[in-house]
């Protein structure tokens, strides 16, 4: 592997670029990583604010025109993004799996395929969830099957 920094101070904001063959889960743990370092996630509880840290977030998903952010306690934090805006802003570990539900990829503990063709997704938690067939290739890009 060559790593090549270069350093250019007539910039306006950094620039990180991964030129690979394929991509592979060390690969995305490394993107992972390197957004973590600027994420902020702003919910609210009982009229209160309060930042959620990625690691701690098990999904997102929306009910009624709202979004909704579980963390692995249970605790429930309305957000002021849509699911489309979190897709673009959220680090690669959350993985869109149906058109209202992101999960953290970090909190799946197994998943199966159904015979619907969807997938059965096991979360730390103990809850289970279903991804929907559109995202499926999504999902299984991300795992590497």
């Amino acid at each position: 592997m060559d790593i090549q920094i270069k350093i250019d101070k007539s910039i306006d904001e950094d620039n990180i670029m991964l030129t690979v063959k394929k991509m592979t889960p060390e690969y995305s743990k490394i993107i992972d990583q390197i957004q973590n370092i600027s994420f902020k996630l702003i919910g609210l509880k009982d009229n209160q604010k309060y930042q959620l840290m990625n690691t701690q977030i098990l999904k997102i998903f929306s009910v009624d025109k709202k979004v909704c952010a579980i963390r692995e306690d249970k605790q429930a934090f309305w957000l002021s993004e849509t699911l489309k805006e979190l897709t673009v802003k959220l680090p690669n570990n959350f993985l869109r799996i149906s058109h209202s539900e992101i999960v953290n990829a970090d909190k799946i503990v197994s998943f199966e395929l159904t015979f619907g063709g969807k997938l059965k997704i096991y979360l730390r938690s103990g809850e289970v969830t279903y991804s929907s067939r559109g995202y499926l290739q999504n999902i299984k890009e991300y795992f590497g099957i």
